[in-house]
């Protein structure tokens, strides 16, 4: 029986074919002629015949050569496959957390682009609230978030503008009904702190951990809910029965930093919240968030 036969001298036999001749193939495999003359012998010796028929310097495949090529091909393709899934076994997974507000105008996009430059790459994701997700960072979970709060040294911070969203006949209320994320929230904390400062009472009408269930109280009439507009997706009120409410910055937090910087990840998460085009007053246009460059 023909013994095993070395991919490396696969890989150059293939060189040779497709190539047309030595000093092609040579360039293509990063080896002198004369080792590649040596290989292609040594492949003749093992398999117990020629491969080519030689004139002059061009090599034109033989009927033994003709029938090892398909195989040879089909051993490096297989080769091939199991290198790629072994380095992407290898590589650490990407760990990426957002808060519920940015899912579809953040992550979705973020998470395309990692598909698109690295498939094989495993990922893993947690949607929660800053506090979870900064849990999530302690605990060894997740190595990028974007969150509700202050950039890092010289990171960029992202400011947008609270505003009210509700039905205006709910301002007519003794008590203001409120809809909100289960605390720690910093929407339901501005909120609380903007109505107390000019004495209106208010009731916590809902809270639940879940912004769709927010959405889905404030559309149903349950209350009145502080957001942004591009978090909610939805228009926020424009009566002035209510007091103003502060801006809040988001920012992407990493657990650690490398010497060459930011990784991919977070990378990616700042270039979709930079790009989303969200200006002060909730509509959507071409433009750009008010960035906070902290110095």
């Amino acid at each position: 029986m023909i013994p095993d036969l070395p991919s490396s001298l696969l890989r150059s036999f293939v060189a040779v074919v497709d190539c047309g001749s030595l000093s092609a193939a040579s360039a293509r495999v990063g080896r002198s002629e004369s080792a590649l003359s040596l290989q292609m012998a040594r492949l003749e010796d093992i398999v117990g015949q020629p491969l080519f028929d030689r004139d002059g310097r061009a090599l034109k495949l033989n009927g033994a050569g003709g029938r090892l090529l398909p195989h040879a091909r089909s051993i490096l393709s297989r080769i091939d496959v199991a290198r790629l899934d072994l380095d992407a076994a290898a590589a650490p997974p990407i760990r990426i957390g957002v808060v519920q507000d940015f899912v579809d105008s953040v992550l979705r996009p973020t998470l395309a682009e990692l598909r698109a430059d690295w498939p094989d790459r495993a990922i893993a994701i947690v949607i929660g609230s800053t506090a979870e997700l900064l849990q999530a960072m302690g605990e060894d979970r997740i190595d990028a978030a974007l969150c509700a709060c202050e950039p890092a040294g010289r990171d960029t911070g992202f400011k947008m503008a609270m505003q009210w969203f509700g039905n205006t006949e709910l301002l007519d209320a003794e008590l203001l009904p409120l809809v909100g994320i289960n605390p720690p929230c910093p929407f339901a904390k501005a909120a609380q702190q903007a109505l107390d400062s000019v004495g209106r009472p208010w009731r916590m009408a809902l809270t639940t951990p879940s912004l769709d269930g927010v959405r889905a109280a404030v559309q149903a009439g349950l209350g009145i809910s502080c957001r942004t507009a591009a978090g909610l997706g939805l228009s926020p009120l424009q009566d002035d029965a209510l007091p103003i409410l502060p801006e809040i910055t988001y920012a992407v937090v990493e657990r650690r930093r490398t010497k060459e910087g930011r990784d991919v990840a977070a990378r990616l998460l700042s270039k979709h919240l930079a790009s989303m085009g969200v200006v002060r007053d909730g509509s959507y246009r071409d433009g750009r968030y008010r960035q906070q460059d902290a110095r």
